[in-house]
């Protein structure tokens, strides 16, 4: 029944993402012991707001980097892990100069994205992006 709720829930939210434009995106498979997937598709429109701004970029694909990921950046970032959620993306440019450092006609892949909040009330912010 549990997996049942949840993949109606995920259904849900990736008929919303392609309401929002998100059509062309495959929003991965999605399972935390610290997260439920309503936290995951929040912070994955979070991204979705953000990358708004990449002009001339086209993403394809965005998951959850895992929980080992976010216990990593968490304790890096000196958060408890509930408060850091990572996903990873990748998506393509296209062929103009991209002011913001991105390559020309290159496509990106693991591509990751920080999200970072106070508490489990509050929504997710984009914190930072890119490799490393």
């Amino acid at each position: 029944m549990k997996k049942l709720i949840i993949g109606m829930m995920l259904t849900i939210a990736v008929l919303c993402l392609a309401a929002c434009g998100g059509s062309s995106v495959k929003v991965g498979p999605f399972s935390s012991l610290i997260f439920d997937s309503g936290e995951y598709d929040d912070a994955v429109q979070e991204v979705f707001t953000y990358f708004d701004s990449f002009e001339g970029c086209t993403m394809t694909e965005i998951g959850y980097a895992g929980d080992d990921a976010v216990r990593a950046e968490a304790k890096a970032r000196g958060l408890a892990p509930e408060q850091v959620m990572v996903l990873t993306s990748t998506f393509t440019t296209d062929s103009k100069d991209h002011q913001n450092g991105l390559e020309p006609d290159h496509t990106y892949e693991d591509f990751k994205w920080i999200l970072t909040r106070n508490t489990s009330a509050e929504p997710w912010n984009h914190e930072d992006h890119g490799y490393g």
